[in-house]
């Protein structure tokens, strides 16, 4: 009983990550559509846009001109003291 019991669970686990890979996909493609409509009517509205693009605060203004507002840093990270288990807290 213990057999049927662990490969029933294996299968249900298989299925359970099948079906999360394909929310995945749907929802990274209907981000990306939802961004793309927001874009062309903010630019059609007259709307300045703010985007991060290679560690940059960027705003883009409907005549296609770009700013650079500020960049942003990465903080570094000594991977040496971490260890397994350890509990990360953002600042």
């Amino acid at each position: 009983m213990t057999n049927f019991r662990s490969s029933t669970k294996n299968r249900s686990n298989a299925k359970a990550a099948e079906f999360s890979a394909e929310e995945d996909g749907l929802l990274l493609s209907s981000a990306r559509i939802a961004s793309s409509k927001a874009i062309r009517s903010s630019i059609a509205l007259g709307i300045t846009i703010k985007v991060i693009r290679c560690n940059e605060i960027i705003t883009i203004s409907p005549n296609k001109s770009v700013k650079e507002v500020r960049k942003i840093s990465k903080p570094t990270i000594d991977i040496s003291a971490l260890r397994k288990g350890m509990k990360l807290d953002r600042k």
